[in-house]
C-alpha cells in the first residue's frame, strides 16, 4: 500500500468491493483503514465486522438529501458492512430543535427510523453483517466513558476552532457566543464516533468540518481513526443563489418547504414545485440538474422529456451533460427538462408516499410538530 495509491495492496476482486462500497460519494478520507480491513487487517470492533454510522439529528421531515444519504447505507449493506444510524436526540436539544422538548425530539426520531427502513426497503437489522441498527443519542451517553470522551475531545480545541465547526449544526460561526452549550456539540459529535468504535463515519459534505475534527483528536489521543465518507448535497430549489459553497447556505433544507422536496412528497406537490425551480438556460448550476443527476438517472437509468405534440416528439436521455446541451441550445425546453426529472423523482418516490398514505400516524405527528402538511 502506498501513499500515491492506497488501494495498491488489494486485488481486483477488493477494489472493486470498494468501489461499489463508496460509489457516488463525493470524497472519501482515510481510505487506508478500510482497504487494510478487507485486504485481512483488523477492523476497529477486531471481530472483522467492517461497522459504519451516520448521526442525524431528529428534527422534521426527511428531504432528497435523505435519499442520496439512503443510497450511500444501501450500498455499505449490500457490501456486508453494519450500518448504524444513530438518532442524535441529545444534540438536537443542543441545537433547539423543538423548543428542547425531548418527547417531541424522541417522535421525530420515531419517524426518522420509518423513513429509513422505508427508504431501505426493510433490510435486515442487527448487529451483524450487512445488518442495520439504529440507536439514539441517550443510549450512547449511558456509557460510564462517553463524558469522560467528551472532556478529551475538548481538550486543545479553541473557541475559534469550534466556531468553524458551526455548520454541521446548520449555524453562523457567529451565532453562539450567548450558548456555552453549542460549543460541546463539536466534540460530542468526535466522542460519538469513538465511543462506538466504527470503522467508517459518513454523512453529507456539510459534516466534513466535524469528521476532520474528530481525525485531529485521534492523532493527538492515539486513537484509531474512522475512514470519513462524504456525500454530495443538494441545493434548494431556488439555486445556490449567491451563497459561499463552504458555508452549504445554499442547501435543500427542511426549514423552508418550499425550497425542499420531502421524500413522502405527492407526484402533484413534486410537479408545482419543480415548476419554481431555478433553471437557467445556458447555466449547468442547477438545483434540477442535481437532482437528476444524483437521485433520478442513478436509479431510473433514464430521464423521458415528454413535451406537448405541438412542441415536439417524446425523447430519452442517459447522459445529463447532452440534456444540458440540448437545454442550452434550444431542443430542449427548460420547462419540459423540470416535469422529465419531477416525473422520474416521483416514481422513485413512490414507495415511500405509498407508505406513508397507507401508515400515516408518524407523518401526522411530525407535520404537527412542524406546523406543515
Amino acid at each position: 500500500m502506498t501513499a500515491d495509491d492506497p488501494l495498491s495492496s488489494l486485488d481486483a476482486e477488493a477494489r472493486a468491493k470498494i468501489e461499489r462500497m463508496f460509489v457516488n460519494v463525493e470524497e472519501v478520507v482515510g481510505i487506508n483503514h478500510v482497504a487494510n480491513a478487507i485486504s485481512g487487517g483488523n477492523t476497529h470492533g477486531e471481530d472483522g465486522v467492517l461497522r459504519a454510522y451516520i448521526g442525524l439529528e431528529p428534527s422534521g421531515k426527511a428531504h432528497l438529501g435523505w435519499v442520496i444519504l439512503a443510497d450511500c447505507i444501501k450500498n455499505m449493506l449490500a457490501e456486508g458492512v453494519n450500518v448504524l444510524v444513530l438518532l442524535a436526540d441529545w444534540h438536537a436539544w443542543v441545537n433547539d430543535k423543538f423548543g428542547r422538548d425531548m418527547e417531541k425530539i424522541s417522535l421525530a426520531g420515531e419517524y426518522m427510523t420509518e423513513v429509513f427502513r422505508v427508504l431501505l426497503d426493510f433490510p435486515e437489522e442487527g448487529d451483524g453483517v450487512g445488518q442495520l441498527r439504529f440507536m439514539s443519542a441517550s443510549e450512547v451517553m449511558d456509557s460510564g466513558e462517553y463524558w469522560e470522551r467528551v472532556l478529551r475531545c475538548s481538550k486543545g480545541m479553541s473557541l475559534n476552532r469550534a466556531r468553524r465547526t458551526f455548520s454541521i449544526m446548520g449555524r453562523s460561526e457567529d451565532s453562539s457566543d450567548d450558548d456555552l452549550a453549542a460549543f460541546f456539540y463539536p466534540p460530542m459529535q468526535a466522542a460519538d464516533i469513538f465511543e462506538l468504535n466504527v470503522d467508517i463515519a459518513f454523512g453529507g459534505m456539510d459534516q466534513r468540518k466535524a469528521h476532520m475534527y474528530m481525525r485531529e483528536v485521534a492523532d493527538r489521543n492515539g486513537w484509531t481513526k474512522a475512514t470519513c465518507i462524504h456525500t454530495p448535497m443538494l441545493s434548494g430549489l431556488k439555486g445556490r443563489g449567491g451563497g459561499r459553497m463552504d458555508s452549504f447556505d445554499h442547501k435543500m433544507s427542511k426549514s423552508d418547504p418550499n425550497n425542499a422536496i420531502f421524500v413522502h412528497d405527492t407526484p402533484k406537490k413534486v410537479e408545482k414545485k419543480f415548476r419554481k425551480a431555478f433553471l437557467e438556460v445556458g447555466n449547468p448550476a442547477s438545483p434540477v440538474y442535481e437532482i437528476a443527476q444524483y437521485i433520478v438517472l442513478p436509479a431510473n437509468g433514464v430521464l423521458r422529456v415528454e413535451p406537448k405534440p405541438e412542441f415536439g416528439d417524446p425523447s430519452d436521455w442517459t447522459d445529463l451533460n447532452s440534456l444540458i446541451a440540448a437545454v442550452g441550445d434550444g431542443s430542449v425546453h427548460p420547462f419540459d427538462a423540470k416535469m422529465a426529472v419531477a416525473h422520474g423523482l416521483s416514481v422513485v418516490l413512490a414507495p415511500v408516499a405509498s407508505h406513508f398514505e397507507e401508515n400515516p400516524a408518524l407523518l401526522d405527528a411530525v407535520n404537527e410538530l412542524t406546523g406543515s402538511q
